[in-house]
């Protein structure tokens, strides 16, 4: 196997975002010291590599709220209370029905227009 053969083995066991920063950094025929250098500078000044070691530790490790207290309270106050909110159409402000089958929900976009605005046709026929 040659070396270039070795490096592409090594830089795909390593992830998506470190071998494309290895290898936009790097020749096809570099030396395997250059292409562990260059990791090592890659690891060293950006977050590539370090990021799914961090999100296993973050979600590992207990909430600081919850150390020491009983796990039933802890349930209790996470649930969501239904009997606190009263739920109410937000068209008419009506508790016994939702917005969905509110009966004045065609009345939203209703434009009352006066008739005594409009001149009949008789009534300029008359006029002149």
């Amino acid at each position: 196997m040659s070396e270039f053969m070795i490096h592409r083995k090594i830089l795909r066991q390593c992830g998506g975002e470190l071998e494309h920063a290895v290898k936009s950094r790097t020749a096809k025929q570099s030396a395997a010291e250059n292409i562990i250098n260059i990791l090592e500078k890659v690891t060293t000044r950006t977050k590539i590599g370090s990021s799914r070691v961090n999100l296993k530790t973050r979600f590992n490790t207990p909430w600081k709220d919850s150390v020491g207290k009983n796990p039933k309270e802890n349930s209790n106050n996470m649930k969501y209370r239904s009997t606190d909110v009263i739920r109410k159409c937000h068209i008419c402000q009506s508790p016994t029905h939702l917005a969905n089958v509110c009966h004045r929900k065609g009345k939203i976009n209703e434009i009352d227009i006066e008739k005594e605005t409009y001149v009949e046709k008789d009534d300029l026929i008359e006029d002149n």
